[in-house]
Parts: C-alpha cells; structure tokens; sequence
C-alpha cells in the first residue's frame, strides 16, 4: 500500500468536510439572521440559483455528498501512480457506481 494513499484521501476528506461545514454554517447563519425561515423544500439547482442562504445551504449540501467520490477518485490516482493497477481500477469501477447513483437520484429527484 502507497504511503501517500493515507495523506491523498485525508486531505481530500478534510478538505471537503471543511468547505460544506463552512457552506452550512454560513448558509444557515444567514437564514437566522434573516428570520429562520426558508421556502421549504426546493430543488437543488432552484435552491443555488436564488441566492442567499439557501444556496450555501445546497452548495454546501453538494460538496459534502461529492467528497467521498473525490476521495475515492484520489485514492485510485495515487494507487495508479503507486503501480497498483489492479486496485486503481477496483477504485475507478466504485467510483463509476457512485457516480451512476448520483445522476439515478437526481433523475429521480426530478422526476418527483
């Protein structure tokens, strides 16, 4: 296993979890400071079209759901980089499933 393959998804990790923490908290800041109360629920595209909280709220929301494929995804460029063909393509096929399950769901989403 590559020594960098720790520090490859770590920092990815904290790096993601961090941006949608500060994209929430902002996000809900200010829908606080502006009464508390939202449009209910909105698509995700509506919801970072209009502005405001409600699209710190969803941009926050789409970078907390996109960092574990991001980790994954470096995962299996450092697994490459390493010699490790046989596991970067386990990494690349999972995250080729990730990312059919997001675009189903949004699909769906919008179908609803």
């Amino acid at each position: 296993m590559p020594a960098d393959l720790g520090r490859a998804i770590a920092l990815v990790l904290r790096g993601g979890t961090l941006g949608a923490v500060v994209g929430l908290g902002a996000g809900f800041a200010l829908a606080l400071a502006d009464g508390g109360a939202g449009p209910g629920p909105t698509p995700l595209l509506a919801a970072i079209r209009s502005g405001g909280p409600d699209a710190l709220i969803a941009i926050g929301l789409v970078v907390l759901t996109l960092t574990p494929p991001a980790a994954l995804a470096a995962a299996g460029i450092v697994l490459y980089r390493a010699g490790e063909r046989r596991r970067a393509i386990v990494a690349g096929l999972v995250l080729v499933l990730l990312a059919a399950s997001l675009v189903v769901a949004a699909l769906i989403g919008e179908a609803i």
